[in-house]
């Protein structure tokens, strides 16, 4: 028997992407200020915006290697934990009688404007001028399309001019 010619058959280079993340306490570290400033403007408390950054991280953190953009989850749990406070709040001004902290009463016109917004104009006002986040970034935390973003910000900004400038 003879030998069978060898012939070359093309093999189809297709790239591939290798993700190196980086390692959670660098992400920690470099977004955690930002992420106590956007829950502060929407507890209005520093130690609840901490404990809500904390926790966001914390669930983070048991995730951390199956969570495809890390950044948009702290963000996105961020903004959840912060309604959460601020549904408890309700709840706990339901009830008279009930001891109020001091630091709460604090009186802004513009931030007090910014939290009658719907949930969702206030989480991209917020995402956008407190942690200066592009339309890109913003629709892929709050999960909507780039011109869903647009729009809410336009109604936002629009509904915010009237009552700042009716106050």
């Amino acid at each position: 028997m003879g030998e069978v010619p060898v012939t070359e058959v093309p093999v189809p280079m297709v790239p591939v992407e290798l993700s190196v993340r980086e390692p959670f306490d660098v992400l920690y570290q470099r977004e955690f200020v930002g992420l106590v400033r956007l829950a502060m403007v929407l507890v209005d408390n520093q130690e609840q915006a901490e404990e809500v950054v904390q926790d966001a991280f914390a669930g983070l953190y048991l995730r951390y290697r199956v969570v495809s953009s890390p950044l948009a989850y702290v963000r996105a749990s961020v903004l959840n934990g912060s309604r959460k406070v601020l549904r408890r709040r309700i709840l706990v001004r339901r009830y008279p009688g009930q001891p109020t902290d001091e630091s709460e009463l604090v009186y802004n016109h513009v931030l007090d404007a910014i939290r009658r917004l719907p949930a969702r104009q206030r989480a991209a006002i917020v995402l956008r001028y407190e942690l200066q986040l592009t339309d890109a970034e913003i629709a892929e935390t709050l999960n909507m399309p780039i011109g869903t973003v647009k729009s809410t910000l336009h109604r936002a900004i629009a509904r915010l001019r009237l009552e700042v400038t009716n106050d």
